[in-house]
């Protein structure tokens, strides 16, 4: 009954004197007048800690930080962390002073009283936690060194590395300038974030680049970035025979293994089944071209087989070699049932060309536009440029004598009026005088005439004459 009592009774009174911050010690009673909160804090910025405890008689105030009392410095050149005390008319004042924030200063902060006689803890504020807000090292991000050479097939795993910071960043691959999707989330590991991204390594992924970008939200336009060295993804090589088909009898032709492989391929070699003969083929100084130097109906049929080597393995690539006199549209080997109309029209071209120069007509496509260009230009200068000079000069001026015998040009129009008098045995029009020595009058005569261009279709000339009656 008495303990029911005493949970009644004394329970609320305690949780009420701890709602307060009054705490009894030894016929001691303290209460904190004021206590320290929780801030954040630019990383660089100064910031002040402080508490006002009423009550204290001998007792010291001072500061812990996450459970373990705050050591001042004993230099006195490094005071960027310091204790400040003063009196109070209610309690004692204790201010913790910390210049130029560190990344260090965060963390839970409260103010401890401590008896002055055994060192104890006799009481302490409720923690506040300072938070400091600031930006990775110059350092951040850190890419991963890849290894100098990775096979296709493999596991690659990339990683990107910042510092722990507040607010916490941001981090993004990107592979060639695009964006790369990661599902997995930031781990934490002591004071630095990892990003991990995890792919198969595949031949076209050689000499990918990627990269790894940074981003806070605590500047905007903050970006930082780290560069991975181009991916060396090696592979087997990729191999394949070009070649001419069918091959015509007796023509030199040359068999080309082309491959694609990283490293470069180091050794070609072809095996033909049935062999051929040594003196019928040649092969150059890397054995990459095969030559047939006289191809005989009776090699038709021969598989010959190319085998490329490189360090990561070896692949090979076989054809049947046709020889034919004459050379067939392939497609038509294919499916003999195909319509013609489906015919590529420029197949058709290259198909005909083939056969004129199985014929004996060895006239290339190029030689063809330049006989055609010539006779152009012949047909040009033969014709047209004699048609157009004819055509230009007829409009010319042309030379004539006058009256006077004189070279004269005449234009393409031109009026030649010639006066005169006539003798008329008439005694009309007696205004003009009479001719000397007669009783004839003088009649005057005005003639005109006019010329049109010569180069019409119908020439015309006109006459006037005209004479006083």
């Amino acid at each position: 009954m008495f303990n029911i009592l005493f949970k009644i009774l004394v329970t609320p009174t305690i949780i009420s004197l701890m709602g307060t911050f009054i705490f009894y010690c030894c016929g001691a009673v303290f209460i904190f007048e004021d206590v320290p909160s929780g801030d954040r804090i630019r990383l660089g910025e100064d910031h002040l800690l402080s508490c006002v405890v009423s009550g204290m008689v001998n007792e010291r105030l001072t500061w812990y930080k996450d459970g373990q009392q705050i050591q001042l410095a004993e230099d006195d050149d490094d005071t960027r962390i310091s204790i400040a005390k003063s009196e109070l008319s209610n309690g004692n004042l204790s201010t913790l002073v910390i210049d130029n924030v560190m990344q260090g200063d965060a963390g839970l902060y409260q103010c401890v009283i401590i008896s002055s006689m055994s060192g104890s803890v006799l009481s302490s504020s409720p923690e506040a936690e300072l938070i400091i807000l600031s930006l990775p090292a110059p350092e951040y991000p850190l890419c991963s060194e890849l290894d100098s050479a990775i096979i296709a097939g493999s596991i690659v795993e990339l990683t990107c590395v910042s510092e722990r910071v507040y607010p916490q960043v941001s981090l993004q691959f990107t592979r060639n300038s695009e964006t790369v999707n990661t599902k997995k989330m930031l781990t934490e590991t002591g004071n630095l974030v990892t990003l991990l991204l995890t792919l198969t390594a595949q031949k076209d992924n050689n000499g990918d680049i990627y990269d790894c970008h940074q981003y806070s939200s605590l500047e905007s336009n903050y970006q930082k970035s780290c560069t991975m060295k181009p991916l060396n993804i090696q592979y087997k090589p990729e191999i394949k025979i070009q070649h001419t088909n069918p091959v015509i009898p007796g023509r030199e032709t040359i068999l080309f293994c082309q491959t694609f492989a990283n490293p470069p391929v180091s050794r070609y070699q072809w095996i033909s089944v049935p062999q051929l003969k040594a003196e019928d083929i040649f092969t150059d100084g890397n054995g990459q071209v095969l030559k047939l130097l006289r191809p005989s109906l009776k090699q038709s049929g021969t598989n010959i087989t190319c085998i490329a080597t490189n360090e990561i393995g070896q692949v090979s690539s076989s054809i049947e070699l046709q020889v034919s006199q004459t050379i067939r549209n392939p497609e038509n080997n294919k499916n003999p049932h195909e319509s013609t109309n489906n015919k590529n029209p420029h197949e058709s071209t290259n198909n005909q060309m083939t056969e004129m120069s199985n014929n004996g007509i060895g006239l290339s496509l190029d030689v063809v536009i330049i006989i055609a260009a010539g006779v152009v230009i012949i047909v040009v200068l033969v014709v047209l440029v004699p048609v157009y000079h004819y055509c230009l000069c007829r409009n010319n001026n042309t030379t004539t004598i006058d009256s006077l015998g004189k070279e004269v040009t005449q234009p393409e129009v031109y009026y030649e009026a010639r006066e005169g008098v006539i003798l008329r045995h008439t005694i009309q029009d007696r205004s003009l005088p009479r001719v000397p020595t007669t009783e004839v009058y003088g009649h005057w005569r005005h003639s005109t005439a006019s010329q049109v261009p010569n180069d019409l279709e119908s020439h015309s000339y006109t006459y006037i004459d005209t004479e006083n009656d």
